[in-house]
């Protein structure tokens, strides 16, 4: 079975405010080809969640990601915490980033994926707005965590109700690629989509959970940022253990996986 590889596009200072990023040095380019050449090693194609700031930053990169095959989809423009912000804002910032993004590749945008996984109880909107321009969101971590998650969200791909995204609409077009868990009866959902968790878990542990997932006839959607790949990536005084935790193993796990599956864009292993 193909799973979904995804990159979500943003550089290592992006989760700080949006004033301060001028302040910091890019790692970005390094990073991207890095894993773009892995993914030509190991015949991956992927969707990126480009954050409309990097985009208008290094159009180039964007479009080359674009012409190499892989699917171009909107993280937002400047990384926003959804649970921060009013309906108005949001829009503005997520419709100027399709709009970058399109008309740097010349093709239109399907997907997004909010930044920090910002997604609750208190924001089910988004998925109104979002539904009105695109096709799919993957923003739903089905997990319970300090920073994030919905742990009584679906565990796989389905059709939202956009009045309450934890229930499936079976008539609905939109559709939700929730991150993946691996379930244990008692804990809950385990996340083993990638980014930290990648860092963090054994990497037989991701594998198991994967095998299971597709066991079941599900594929795992799976994430990378450039800057998990990054053991020199600079220390930001702002920032917690978790974004440093284990980055000088991390290319070897992240290669040993796209050994040992396949993966694809969303629009490939969907056919959206």
């Amino acid at each position: 079975m193909k799973n979904i590889m995804s990159v979500d596009l943003e550089d290592y200072y992006c989760d700080l405010p949006f004033s301060e990023w001028p302040k910091y040095e890019s790692r970005i380019m390094r990073n991207t080809e890095m894993i773009l050449d892995l993914f030509e090693k190991y015949d991956v194609k992927a969707t990126f969640f480009v954050l409309g700031y990097i985009a208008e930053k290094f159009p180039d990169l964007v479009k080359k990601i674009s012409e190499l095959g892989h699917e171009i989809a909107s993280h937002s423009y400047a990384h926003i915490d959804l649970r921060k912000v009013s309906k108005e804002q949001f829009e503005e910032d997520f419709l100027k980033s399709i709009n970058i993004l399109e008309k740097i590749t010349g093709k239109k945008v399907e997907g997004f994926r909010a930044p920090f996984f910002s997604i609750n109880k208190s924001n089910y909107w988004v998925f109104e707005i979002l539904s009105k321009k695109i096709s799919y969101d993957s923003s739903i971590f089905p997990v319970r965590t300090q920073l994030y998650g919905i742990p009584n969200a679906p565990r796989f791909v389905y059709k939202p109700s956009l009045k309450n995204i934890v229930n499936e609409d079976v008539k609905g077009e939109f559709i939700e690629i929730p991150m993946a868990t691996h379930r244990i009866p008692v804990i809950g959902n385990i996340p083993i989509a990638g980014g930290f968790y990648l860092r963090f878990f054994p990497y037989w542990y991701m594998k198991l959970g994967i095998k299971k997932m597709n066991k079941q006839g599900n594929p795992a959607m799976i994430y990378i940022h450039p800057k998990d790949l990054d053991p020199e990536m600079p220390r930001i005084k702002e920032y917690n253990w978790y974004y440093y935790y284990n980055l000088k193993s991390a290319f070897k796990k992240f290669e040993k996986l796209l050994q040992d599956f396949k993966f694809g864009t969303v629009k490939d292993v969907l056919v959206i």
